[in-house]
């Protein structure tokens, strides 16, 4: 739909909001909304008080990982009450060692053969871009943990990363849900965004396998130096995805070359141990490589207006 600007004062031009959008967000004259500018659109929303999102499923049959995967993605999708029905002891436990990895929720109930998971806070006081930024710090430790340890021979810290990404999986799950059930326009968008939050989540989990891994073989000087590389990487990628920059994406890009280069060189020199850790390189390194491609679009120098 078109509308009019209406000068008004000296300088200020107003418009009038569609009576339909008025009614369904239930405004009325003093209330606040937010202008949100981006680029040449401003998009006008309001953080209408959504409804709560029941769902009740019968989990029965079901592996207990499939159980995990399900809350994950309960969570992940807003609903704010998740009754489970289920028919085996292990299933009830998935469940509720799951819980805690959900920030705001709670189990309410434990029956015999259901459970009742609930919001406790329905607006819970949490930064998005907060959580977000501490979630890659987390990631970035856990990358440089797996240097440093191997490199000192920690085999402890290696086997411990994996308390990591418990916080890790915290703090992305909200990403995920706060993204599923918020009104408000992403500069980012919103599609690529969830996406990128996904392979961050990845990321986690193979951080975690290459701890695992690396804990059992010795250090090998050749490894160690693909994953210096990868943690530069790492740093620079972190740092262009808050601040795009030429310079960054370039220099992300040859580092990513040389680490590929690195891998097929070594790989077909190692042993079955040393090659599984490999493996679990690369595919970090391919996830890290992806936070500088999936912001190329925000360079300014693209362009040509380097002012």
């Amino acid at each position: 739909m078109k509308r009019k600007l209406v000068k008004q004062g000296l300088r200020a031009l107003t418009l009038t909001i569609p009576s339909s959008w008025i009614e369904k967000n239930n405004l009325k004259p003093g209330d606040e909304v937010d202008l949100i500018e981006v680029d040449d659109s401003l998009t006008i929303s309001t953080e209408k008080k959504q409804p709560s999102k029941e769902i009740s499923v019968d989990i029965s049959g079901l592996l207990p990982r499939l159980a995990d995967r399900f809350m994950a993605r309960a969570y992940q999708k807003g609903y704010d009450k998740i009754k489970v029905r289920f028919d085996e002891p292990e299933l009830m436990l998935a469940i509720k060692n799951k819980v805690p990895e959900l920030m705001g929720f709670e189990i309410l109930n434990v029956g015999k053969k259901e459970i009742d998971i609930q919001v406790i806070s329905t607006q819970l006081d949490l930064d998005f871009d907060t959580i977000l930024r501490r979630a890659f710090l987390i990631l970035m430790e856990m990358s440089k943990t797996c240097h440093d340890a191997w490199k000192n021979e920690d085999k402890k810290s290696l086997e411990n990363i994996f308390h990591q990404d418990f916080d890790v999986n915290r703090f992305l799950y909200f990403c995920l849900r706060y993204l599923n059930k918020s009104q408000k326009m992403m500069s980012f968008g919103r599609s690529i965004l969830y996406y990128q939050i996904e392979s961050l989540e990845d990321l986690g989990d193979e951080l975690k396998e290459l701890g695992r891994q690396l804990a059992k073989i010795r250090v090998d000087k050749d490894i160690l130096n693909i994953l210096d590389k990868m943690n530069e990487m790492f740093r620079i990628s972190y740092e262009f995805f808050y601040a795009p920059e030429k310079s960054k994406a370039v220099k992300a890009f040859k580092l990513n070359r040389d680490i590929s280069s690195l891998i097929n060189e070594v790989i077909i020199t190692k042993n079955k141990d040393a090659v599984k850790a490999i493996i679990s390189i690369e595919f970090s390194n391919r996830i890290i490589y992806h936070l500088t491609t999936m912001r190329l679009d925000t360079l300014k120098e693209l362009s040509g207006n380097n002012s």
